[in-house]
């Protein structure tokens, strides 16, 4: 058994935590094993961590995302990436084996009642792992965990029956390449400013030159969750119902039913509007201007364009435009092209 501090808590609280640290599984298992355990919690359920990292990549959509606006299908099934819709909110993700992932499945009794106060309490013990290897590392805007303002993890959560759960990654390395091309972007020039947001807006272990395994990254996290948690951390297995439950899970969470939620009857539009973390934006957006149509991808930070590109139909070098966008205000970008044209 692993102990944290256990002062000033109710008896309940005092009931210990279930580790399980799967290592290195399938891809099925990272996701729908803490599914199974979220749908089967009730009150004689004991909360769980689990800890684990994929051995093939997959894709994984939102809950309220459509699957062909935001991937391309025929993408996906040349690169051989399985898609998985999850029940939880938030963006799509590319997910490999260069990632730790952290599980939190928890009574929703047993967690804070506030979205901040439950991010705060499970993203702790990764904010203090990264801390104990000397890194500047901070949540920012509720559930991004950062090292010096870029971020090195993504997390999601939100209630699954009677769980609340929080789950997170920490990256060891991203494939850039990969993740950008599966987009179902509206131009390339979206495209291009999200590689571009991606590459300036993360940061890996790899990039920090940390000498760290992913073993010894779990281990790290594991005894962060023991002094954080303020409860007894167990050690524990999946039981042969939870198998069978995750397994039923993953064939629900890739079937065509699941991916065909939210499917509108006409062609889905590409999307506009892609989050790359809390500091970075990509927007689309179209206005006819004289005779042309004019297209923009814009990168954001708190709705100021970072960054522009500008093309329309019929072509022309929209440079003397683009130049005098950055550090203006999105909403105002129509307004300066016309005044742009104009003078």
């Amino acid at each position: 058994m692993i102990c944290g501090n256990l002062s000033g808590l109710l008896v309940y609280d005092m009931k210990p935590i279930r580790l399980i640290n799967l290592g290195a599984v399938p891809s099925w298992q990272t996701q729908a094993v803490y599914h199974a355990l979220a749908k089967r919690m009730d009150d004689d359920a004991q909360d769980t961590i689990v800890i684990c990292q994929p051995t093939e990549p997959y894709l994984c959509l939102g809950y309220h995302q459509i699957f062909e606006s935001i991937f391309d299908p025929a993408e996906c099934v040349r690169r051989g990436l399985p898609v998985y819709r999850r029940r939880l909110g938030g963006g799509a993700t590319y997910l490999d084996k260069n990632q730790v992932f952290y599980q939190c499945i928890f009574h929703h009794t047993h967690v804070p009642a506030m979205l901040k106060d439950i991010f705060a309490f499970a993203l702790d013990a990764p904010v203090a792992a990264l801390r104990g290897l000397g890194l500047n590392a901070n949540l920012h805007d509720i559930n991004e965990i950062e090292i010096n303002g870029k971020r090195i993890a993504g997390t999601g959560g939100g209630r699954i029956g009677d769980a609340t759960v929080v789950v997170g990654n920490v990256l060891f390395d991203f494939d850039y390449e990969a993740m950008t091309a599966v987009w179902q972007t509206p131009w390339t020039s979206f495209r291009q400013l999200a590689q571009q947001a991606l590459r300036q807006q993360i940061v890996t272990i790899k990039d920090l030159a940390l000498n760290l395994s992913m073993d010894q990254m779990a281990d790290l996290l594991i005894a962060a969750y023991a002094n954080s948690m303020k409860r007894p951390l167990e050690v524990g297995t999946l039981t042969p119902a939870e198998i069978q439950a995750a397994e039923e899970e993953a064939r629900e969470m890739t079937s065509t039913e699941a991916l065909s939620l939210h499917k509108v009857d006409s062609a889905p539009e590409p999307m506009r509007t892609l989050k790359i973390s809390a500091r970075a934006f990509i927007r689309h957006d179209e206005v006819r201007v004289d005779n042309y149509a004019v297209q923009g991808s814009f990168w954001l930070s708190e709705d100021v364009i970072q960054s522009a590109i500008l093309q329309s139909n019929p072509e022309r070098d929209w440079d003397f435009v683009v130049q005098k966008l950055p550090g203006t205000s999105f909403k105002d970008w129509k307004q300066n092209l016309f005044l742009c044209v104009s003078s």
